[in-house]
């Protein structure tokens, strides 16, 4: 038996490992299951994450309490049509990556608001060993995320096509996480350099879903970014951006944002199953 033949062996052993649920992720993100846990791998895999399954916060509209058990989140997004927030969408990330032998560390940041305050720290981040060098992956920010990992280094700065980020130490312990808008750099969020026990994240998900404080409480919100730009809805607006050209499209309708969902975000869900969609839907954002 040759090298060759031993190699293709291998490969057949190991793909008859693959759990059924890993095959449907792959499967979604348009990928191959991987064979290495390499930088080039982890940079693939979370591009293919964005690029098909969407951010959003569907869940509180729909009646449904946002789910913080893995089997229905792999149900959710791999094996439907939804897409999930911060604590769904790196939280499934996670499971993959360990399952394919990356060391992964759960984190929490703080998202930073549009007049500059931060929020609290309920937003998951993952920092991921690959190639010997420590990446921040985050598949779960919405819009402004970045499309590939960022190496967790000061002052490492990358564009990502249109977009532009920025990593920095501005703490012990602690980092922070920039997007170039201009000639500005704009804080996304500031991460702790620590690791944590997933069910240390369940109550930062109850706040992001049903606090007063929490901008999804109260607005329906889908992104979903790109090289070229990228696209995101709150309430009845869409936004699009290609190639720094912005576009904006009022929906007016239910029947209309269901259809937007599915055209523009990938998300299949029916206008009987909105039960508790956002008071005054259609008036735009609070």
């Amino acid at each position: 038996m040759n090298a060759e033949t031993v190699s293709s062996c291998e490969w057949v052993v190991r793909a008859s490992l693959i759990p059924d649920w890993l095959a449907l992720y792959f499967q979604r993100i348009n990928l191959a299951v991987p064979t290495d846990t390499s930088a080039g791998t982890l940079a693939d895999i979370h591009f293919a994450h964005v690029n098909a399954i969407a951010y959003e916060m569907l869940d509180v509209f729909l009646g449904i309490v946002p789910s913080f058990h893995m089997t229905q989140i792999r149900d959710k997004l791999a094996s439907g049509r939804r897409g999930g927030g911060c604590t769904q969408m790196n939280g499934l990330l996670a499971v993959v990556l360990e399952t394919l032998g990356f060391r992964v560390r759960r984190s929490l940041s703080a998202v930073s608001r549009e007049n500059g305050a931060m929020n609290l720290f309920t937003h998951m981040v993952l920092l991921v060993r690959a190639d010997d060098e420590e990446w921040i992956c985050d598949v779960g920010f919405g819009y402004r995320g970045f499309l590939y990992p960022l190496r967790l280094f000061h002052n490492a700065q990358v564009a990502q096509g249109v977009h532009e980020y920025r990593v920095l130490r501005v703490a012990d312990l602690m980092w922070g996480i920039q997007y170039r808008r201009g000639v500005q750099w704009i804080n996304m969020y500031v991460l702790r350099d620590a690791s944590y026990e997933v069910d240390e994240f369940v109550v930062g998900q109850f706040f992001n879903a049903y606090s007063p404080l929490s901008p999804f409480k109260n607005n329906l919100v889908c992104a979903r970014p790109s090289l070229q730009g990228g696209r995101y809805l709150v309430n009845n607006v869409l936004i699009s951006i290609q190639d720094c050209v912005r576009t904006r499209r009022v929906v007016r309708s239910m029947w209309e944002l269901v259809e937007v969902l599915e055209e523009y975000f990938d998300i299949e869900v029916g206008v009987a199953e909105f039960i508790a969609p956002p008071v005054d839907l259609f008036d735009g954002f609070r």
